[in-house]
């Protein structure tokens, strides 16, 4: 799963970016620092894989971790190629979620596109270069397919979705052969100061990146009451990234075996063969069956072989739909 970073130019998405990463993206004072798109995995905070290892004194831990992409600012008429805007456009089409990132900042050092900061004026800019850049798409689709017999019936909705985009509306129908950029879901991000001083009426998830580059040497309680002061959600980056993983309908389950105890991030509905092909492509190959036994029996047994003494794992096959905080035991053959 990939989770791209958009907005206007300047707005911070290389500063939260690598809030995010640790990265050190290159981040100034103008426009257009960031043109080829910067990419860094990001662990997803989890109490449970700390008492999982707590419990098993595994000497190696790896928490699951989902993809993050700094996307280059987008402007008016990227869709037409301004500011490289259809390289960039290329790189939101590869991402499964955007944060659109708005500024909520005043600042005079750091250039913007307008004379005035108006938050809903920048969100609705970017998301018009979306939906003009779908509509291009679909136009081209339409032209190819139109004479053609077999493609009637998605010509005919490719007609009413051509019909939504020229009314600035999202489509209600997406085709696998047109991919498109507005129908992605997305969650809206304010990037405030670090006083909470802009006052908007958009909603959205609100952090403070100058904030957060400020108080990295202060203890977790002190964070939360700063971000509170400020305004700010007081979760902060990891509320952000359980926003995301709820967003993409993410779980996350556990292995256990030999020295390393593993967290695995996997779309909800995930079957447990194919959660083994995750951790190793010879385990779904040659599958044979999981044994499964829920966090919250493992911590209440006290560990794994203890939970199978007193029978509460379960042998599963195929078809076991993953669940979220599963511990699983692969059985295959190679």
């Amino acid at each position: 799963m990939k989770i791209g970073i958009i907005g206007l130019p300047n707005v911070g998405k290389s500063s939260l970016f690598n809030l995010l990463t640790n990265a050190g993206a290159q981040v100034a004072k103008f426009p257009f620092t960031t043109i080829d798109r910067n990419v860094g995995m990001v662990a997803i905070p989890d109490e449970r894989i700390e008492k999982i290892v707590e419990i098993t004194k595994a000497p190696k831990m790896k928490y699951a971790s989902i993809e993050f992409v700094d996307i280059a600012g987008l402007i008016k008429d990227a869709h037409k190629g301004e500011g490289l805007g259809n390289k960039f456009l290329s790189h939101i089409r590869d991402v499964d979620l955007v944060i659109h990132l708005l500024r909520c900042f005043a600042d005079a050092d750091v250039a913007h596109t307008s004379s005035q900061l108006l938050p809903n004026d920048d969100y609705a800019i970017v998301r018009t270069e979306l939906l003009l850049s779908d509509l291009e798409i679909v136009e081209r689709r339409i032209e190819k397919i139109k004479k053609a017999v077999e493609f009637r019936e998605e010509l005919q909705g490719l007609q009413r979705v051509r019909e939504e985009l020229s009314r600035g509306k999202v489509p209600s129908h997406t085709y696998a052969d047109v991919p498109m950029l507005s129908t992605k879901p997305e969650i809206i991000v304010l990037n405030l100061d670090d006083e909470g001083k802009f006052k908007d009426a958009l909603d959205g998830y609100k952090i403070s990146a100058k904030l957060e580059e400020e108080i990295t040497a202060f203890n977790e309680d002190e964070k939360r009451e700063l971000r509170k002061d400020a305004g700010v959600d007081p979760e902060s980056l990891p509320g952000l990234i359980k926003l995301c993983l709820n967003k993409l309908t993410i779980i996350v389950f556990y292995t256990i075996k030999g020295e390393e105890t593993r967290a695995w991030p996997v779309q909800e509905g995930t079957k447990v063969v194919d959660g083994a092909g995750k951790i190793h492509t010879d385990m779904q190959k040659g599958f044979i069956k999981a044994e499964v036994l829920t966090y919250n029996d493992f911590v209440k047994s006290g560990g794994f072989t203890e939970a199978q003494n007193l029978g509460l794992t379960k042998i599963e096959g195929k078809e076991y739909v993953l669940q979220d905080g599963d511990i699983i035991l692969i059985k295959f053959r190679v």
